[in-house]
Parts: structure tokens; sequence; C-alpha cells
């Protein structure tokens, strides 16, 4: 039995490849987890149903709206944050890897920091590894980069703020693909160690990621195509070719 109950909320939209992967790192943390799906038309919900600790809640929208999903988020956390020690907040291709997670949740907890940070690692493979049983993703793969996501000032090295105490966090208050966030009342991070986070960020190869940052494209609300959001999706293939090349370059390997 697991001494802290943490309660995990990710967002979700036909991510069939990438669930059988986040739940080998969610059984090692969460006592719960809630799945807030944006109407997935693959097999990411038939996925999801076998396990009775995970939860499905269902919204829709016009496309991909970032303000929507913020505020989702925000709202997920109030209701959440009085039944759970711990509430994590991610996209579904963030997951997080503690050696020792309780202590480190004994050090958050008990030293009343708000919210945990931890470094970052994103995927950059040549092609999607396959599962196997009993092994972790990042234990399948070879090519990690430093990707910034946390936006914070001084604070770029790091995962975004996903880890919350609910013993001092009221609420949280984030900005739109939560690469800024504020815990209030305070704001006291602390940083994990021997642990880290994975962006995966489909980084199953420079094919794989052109052809779904295609179908997110076209898959943006009108709110996100006015207010100038997720426009990286619409870098063409030579453009998207010379930066994964680059993140190839400086690329290593993060079990070694």
């Amino acid at each position: 039995m697991k001494k802290y109950n943490v309660c995990w909320i990710v967002l979700c939209k036909n991510e069939e490849d990438v669930i059988p992967f986040c739940i080998d790192y969610w059984k090692r943390i969460a006592t719960k987890v809630v799945v807030l799906d944006n109407g997935s038309t693959d097999s990411s919900i038939e996925l999801l149903s076998k396990y009775d600790w995970i939860e499905v809640r269902h919204f829709e929208t016009e496309g991909q709206n970032d303000p929507y999903q913020k505020q989702l988020k925000e709202l997920a956390y109030k209701e959440f944050r009085e039944f759970y020690d711990v509430v994590i907040i991610s996209d579904m291709d963030e997951v997080f890897y503690f050696n020792d997670l309780e202590k480190e949740l004994d050090k958050m907890i008990k030293g009343n920091y708000d919210a945990m940070l931890l470094p970052l690692y994103s995927l950059c493979e040549d092609k999607k590894p396959e599962y196997e049983e009993g092994k972790l993703l990042h234990q399948l793969c070879h090519k990690f980069y430093k990707q910034r996501m946390n936006h914070m000032e001084n604070l770029q090295d790091f995962t975004k703020i996903s880890i919350f105490n609910t013993n001092t966090v009221l609420f949280i208050n984030m900005s739109v693909g939560q690469h800024f966030v504020y815990t209030v009342p305070t704001q006291n991070l602390m940083i994990a160690e021997d642990a880290f986070g994975l962006h995966i960020d489909k980084g199953f190869g420079l094919d794989y990621k052109f052809n779904i940052r295609q179908k997110m494209l076209k898959n943006l609300s009108k709110t996100n195509k006015q207010c100038g959001m997720c426009i990286e999706y619409s870098k063409d293939y030579k453009s998207l070719k010379e930066e994964y090349e680059n993140n190839q370059k400086h690329s290593f390997d993060i079990n070694l």
C-alpha cells in the first residue's frame, strides 16, 4: 500500500500509441488517474477502460482549445485536492520517474513545499520502440535531449510545475499549455533528487512526429488559431527535420 494517495490528472486526445507506456509510469505513482478525454476516436478509451483505477471523463471542444483545457486542469485540481495528498497534472505525453517516490513525497509534504520540480528529458528516437512488459519507456529508448518546457524564470531546465502538495496549495493558476504555473497562496518549490520527467513529445521518429503534428494542426480550434497558439505544429517537413536532427546530435542515453 502506498504511503500517500496520489491523483494524476491527464489530458487526452487520440493517444493510443503512448497510453501503454504511460500506464507503466502511472501505476508506480498514482492511486487514481483521471483522464480528461477530448473526443478520442482511436482505441484510447478501450485501452484506458481496462483499469478500475483509471477514470475517464469526456469533454467536447471545437478542435484543440488550450484556454478551455487550462480551465479544466485548474478545476480538476480544486476538486481532487480535498481527497488526495498529492495531485499531478500533465498532458498524456508527460510522465515522471522516481527511484524512491516515498522519499521525495516525504520531503515535499513534511517540508511544506508547494510543488516539486524534476529534471526534464525529451525523446528523439529513430523509430517507435516496441512495448515490452516490465520495461519502462525510458529503458527502451536511447536518444534524449534537454528541452525547455517550463517558462518560469530560472526553472527552464526542469519539468513544468505539475506535482502539487494539496496540504499547502489551495488552487493553481496556470497559463495555456501549463508553461507558467503559480500555486496559491505561496510558491515554495522543491527540486527532486534521483528522479526525472520524460517528455515523449511524439519523439518516435521524424516521420512519426511530422505526421502527428499535421493531424494536430488540422484539429486546432478557432480560439487557438486566433491567438496564435500551437503554431509550432505548422512547421514544414524540412524545418522539422533540421530541428529533429539537431536534437539527435545533442542527444544522450539517460540509462548509462
